[in-house]
């Protein structure tokens, strides 16, 4: 029993000491309250406060561009004549259009960044005006005089010489590259 009292009895001044500092901070903080310019904030009321501002307005983080934006990065990076473009059901862009080197070709596009994220050359690869000079060249005929694209079609039209000199207009397949027809032209 004797330790029993004396434990309550060093603990009884410090509860007494605890109960006389809550009640006066409490007194405090009412007498601070009744003051207009001068607010005491207790930590349960932060609290409260902080529960009931709604957090601070973002603007809405664009997410995907817009066709036109993908258009004009896509055109940005050298690539022109943008025969088709649609958007693909994972969030990409696919685009038909020449390449900077003239080839036609499909290729994707990530539609966040507009970078092409994919190239397909695929049938859809037709060779460049060079390509198709260096393939004439190669099949015997050194000179080449006029090269043009037959419209939309998958031929080019050629005018060249061959080694004996004599001039032929040339159908050339716009994929591969072999002459499909030629007929002699004047000397």
């Amino acid at each position: 029993m004797t330790t029993i009292l004396q434990r309550s009895t060093k603990t009884l001044p410090f509860l007494v000491a605890a109960a006389a500092l809550s009640a006066c901070a409490s007194s405090n903080a009412a007498t601070l309250n009744e003051r207009s310019d001068i607010q005491v904030k207790t930590p349960a009321t932060v609290m409260a406060q902080a529960s009931q501002t709604p957090a601070a307005e973002q603007p809405a983080e664009k997410t995907e561009l817009s066709m036109e934006e993908v258009i004009a990065k896509v055109k940005a990076q050298g690539y022109s004549d943008i025969s088709e473009i649609e958007r693909e059901e994972d969030g990409r862009f696919c685009v038909e259009a020449r390449n900077p080197e003239g080839k036609k070709i499909e290729f994707y596009v990530d539609a966040k960044t507009g970078e092409i994220v994919e190239k397909d050359k695929g049938d859809k690869s037709d060779l460049s005006k060079d390509e198709i000079i260096a393939k004439v060249k190669e099949q015997g005929y050194p000179e080449v005089s006029k090269i043009e694209r037959e419209g939309e079609g998958d031929q080019y039209w050629v005018m060249a010489t061959d080694a004996d000199g004599k001039k032929f207009e040339l159908h050339v397949n716009a994929k591969t590259g072999e002459i499909t027809r030629k007929e002699q032209r004047g000397q």
